[in-house]
């Protein structure tokens, strides 16, 4: 899923934050991460946050779950319902049902 689509549905859902580290966009990916990684602990997405900052200029986080935890808690169930319906709008895109109903692969 494109970046853009992600921020467009932030903004359309209207998501009040304050300009923090886990601002909607890095909470969604970290959340996404750990419900698709094997490892599915809060410690495990922190860990990835931390990884992926670590070649930045940014402050690195403490290792600590609870911001991550607490803004995750955050995100509203509409966000990820955008989400889920623009994946499947683009999934039927590119694989259009057949005159049955079943959806073409190849």
């Amino acid at each position: 899923m494109p970046e853009s689509a992600i921020k467009l549905a932030i903004s359309e859902v209207k998501i009040k934050y304050k300009k923090r580290l886990f601002e909607p966009f890095i909470t969604l990916w970290a959340f996404l991460s750990q419900v698709l990684d094997s490892d599915k602990t809060c410690h495990n997405a922190v860990s990835k946050i931390i990884a992926h900052l670590a070649g930045s200029d940014v402050e690195i986080p403490s290792s600590d779950t609870s911001a991550y935890c607490q803004a995750r808690a955050r995100l509203p169930e509409k966000l990820l319902e955008k989400l889920f319906n623009y994946s499947a709008q683009k999934l039927e895109e590119k694989y259009p049902k057949s005159i049955y109903g079943v959806v073409e692969i190849f």
